[in-house]
């Protein structure tokens, strides 16, 4: 499993050692005083502006504004594990910003915080306010074109700030049945339900809605155990959901066409070919026997082709939404 970190991190090093011509790269270090000094690293990738050198905007240049998409990875994952979706997007003139979610990333992992799942839609919306008032960046960011992909416990993260109310009570009842133990089990941790059973609700945040965001992405979206009812749902925006039918992980009839159901204003794309829940990861050529549960395709389906569809599907809704 710990290879898991370097083989990201060197996928990420190979998409951004290397600053293109159509695309230049920050790291950026923001700490919410208000939790604890939670720290959330971001990494940013954005079209490349002869306006704007190492960040600075040149006083006799225009700058273009561009809009901004946040990045939410799944539990037990980092910041670079959409790299491939991030150097897509800004290549096609978004600003991306890709955040670690605190104590629930690859190499950072404490228990207790894969399951405070209210944590990961305030680190996104934190991490939107650290952008909007940034010197090297609120100039070139187009403040009403916001939108949030995230994949599997990210894809919640998106719902969650599009207005979806995850029922803390529900998730903590369903943890002790069979499709509950089945869907708390992670590759990333193993067995989750005794620290779903010891979250203490009523430290959950009533509202965590961001109204600045304006179109919202949930690749294999997990957590679907939480929700029951269309009360749950104070969804307006434009919302695409993109499920696989082969996903053991966040099985699609539980999650994604859940989430579907509910979600009035929300469209949805099944991919078939059985393709699994980790389709949406980095492609790459070699790994461990442990790590074929996340790298590993079936036969005669080429990732980088997947990630390709994908792409487009994830393009077009977000041309015509922001």
């Amino acid at each position: 499993m710990i290879r898991i970190v370097y083989l990201i991190i060197f996928l990420a090093y190979a998409y951004t050692a290397a600053q293109t011509k159509t695309i230049n790269h920050l790291s950026k270090e923001y700490i919410d005083n208000s939790r604890a000094n939670r720290l959330l690293l971001t990494e940013i990738w954005y079209p490349h502006d002869p306006a704007i050198v190492s960040g600075k905007k040149s006083s006799k240049m225009h700058v273009q504004k561009h809009p901004c998409i946040l990045l939410s990875h799944g539990t037990g994952g980092n910041r670079f594990s959409l790299i491939w979706l991030a150097k897509l997007l800004a290549e096609r003139g978004f600003i991306v910003a890709s955040v670690d979610h605190f104590g629930n990333t690859t190499d950072n992992r404490i228990p207790e915080y894969f399951v405070r799942y209210w944590e990961r839609p305030l680190d996104i919306s934190f991490v939107i306010s650290q952008l909007l008032k940034d010197t090297e960046l609120s100039e070139i960011i187009d403040d009403d074109k916001l939108a949030v992909v995230g994949f599997s416990l990210g894809g919640y993260t998106s719902l969650a700030l599009a207005g979806a109310k995850l029922d803390c009570s529900l998730l903590r009842r369903v943890a002790r049945d069979k499709q509950g133990k089945q869907e708390l089990n992670v590759p990333e941790l193993g067995d989750l339900t005794a620290l779903i059973y010891d979250i203490d609700c009523k430290q959950i945040p009533q509202n965590i809605k961001d109204d600045r965001i304006k179109a919202f992405v949930a690749l294999a979206p997990a957590l679907g155990l939480g929700f029951s009812t269309k009360d749950q749902f104070i969804i307006e925006a434009p919302v695409l959901i993109i499920g696989t039918e082969g996903d053991t992980i966040a099985p699609i009839k539980s999650n994604a066409i859940k989430y579907h159901r509910f979600i009035p204003t929300s469209q949805i794309r099944i991919l078939k070919r059985n393709l699994g829940h980790y389709i949406f990861l980095p492609k790459v050529k070699e790994y461990s026997p442990d790590e074929a549960i996340f790298f590993e395709d079936p036969k005669g389906i080429d990732r980088t082709v997947v990630h390709q569809e994908i792409g487009r599907m994830i393009l077009d809704f977000l041309n015509k939404s922001i």
